[in-house]
């Protein structure tokens, strides 16, 4: 087979892969969850502004950052227990999960050192 014809394969393989995925119950409710959190434009963009303080304390250089992270949790306590909330990041790792399954079922085997002791 041609390296053309290969990747065309492999290409229609990704596409069928994706049609399965957007079919799974994680991917239909992340759908339905973040459709529900959009509904409030307040409520995303302040779970939006949360978890880009909360990322910037991770990323922060100096020192330890378990007493600002501690600070912005309880500051936004009432955010992160909003139901709506709550549901759209339950169901955002659950299809996180998911989407990591797939990217570790592809790769292994890729690596010389993913076949070692596989005999018998």
């Amino acid at each position: 087979m041609r390296k053309t014809e290969e990747n065309m394969e492999i290409a229609e393989l990704c596409r069928a892969l994706n049609r399965e995925m957007k079919n799974s119950d994680e991917f239909r409710n992340f759908v339905r969850a973040q459709k529900k959190l959009q509904e409030d434009e307040d409520l995303s963009r302040q779970l939006t502004e949360f978890r880009a303080h909360y990322r910037d304390i991770q990323m922060y250089a100096g020192g330890n950052p378990y007493d600002e992270l501690l600070r912005l949790t309880q500051e936004n306590d009432w955010l992160i227990h909003n139901s709506v909330v709550s549901e759209f990041l339950k169901a955002e790792n659950s299809l996180s999960r998911l989407v990591q399954g797939v990217v570790e079922s592809l790769s292994y085997g890729l690596l010389p050192e993913d076949e070692e002791g596989k005999e018998g």
